[in-house]
């Protein structure tokens, strides 16, 4: 038994090796042979629209006027002041250690609202960093995915003053 199993394995990294097999064919096959935890991806899915938002859906609170949501532009202050999303305030990440530090209060900041915080582009993590400090401080927040250049690139309008 212990041969067989031995065996199979080596024809399997052999075939992984040599592209004859896709790897995800491999592990589907020596897992139990379920596709997908669909409720831990229901829960995922949950979190992602419960913590994330991406432009379109910034610009539809800012055309809806509404209340209970600050825009917070983690960027440096030089490169909020060259451009932002309208009425988005300033938390620039150089003047709380990168999010790093032991503060707990912010400026500008609610509780009794959300916090759409939003950094430089997708592959920045300042807005994660500074959304997981925020949340520990018990401000609600979502990440606003894709960052300043995402917002540019849709062509919505920027803040230059």
């Amino acid at each position: 038994m212990l041969k067989k199993l031995t065996v199979g394995i080596t024809i399997a990294i052999f075939s992984i090796l040599m592209g004859v097999l896709p790897m995800h064919t491999v592990l589907a096959a020596s897992s139990d042979n379920a596709i997908q935890d669909t409720k831990k991806a229901a829960q995922y899915f949950e979190d992602e629209l419960n913590f994330k938002t991406n432009p379109y859906g910034v610009k539809n609170i800012l055309d809806s006027k509404v209340k209970n949501v600050t825009i917070v532009d983690v960027r440096a202050a030089k490169d909020y002041a060259e451009g932002h999303i309208p009425g988005a305030i300033n938390v620039p990440y150089e003047k709380y250690n990168s999010f790093n530090g032991d503060e707990t209060e912010f400026p500008g900041l609610r509780k009794d609202g959300f916090n759409y915080v939003y950094c430089y582009e997708l592959l920045c993590n300042l807005g994660q960093k500074a959304g997981k400090k925020f949340a520990a401080a018990g401000y609600p927040v979502k990440e606003i995915v894709g960052g300043f250049e995402s917002w540019k690139e849709k062509d919505y309008p920027i803040d230059r003053s």
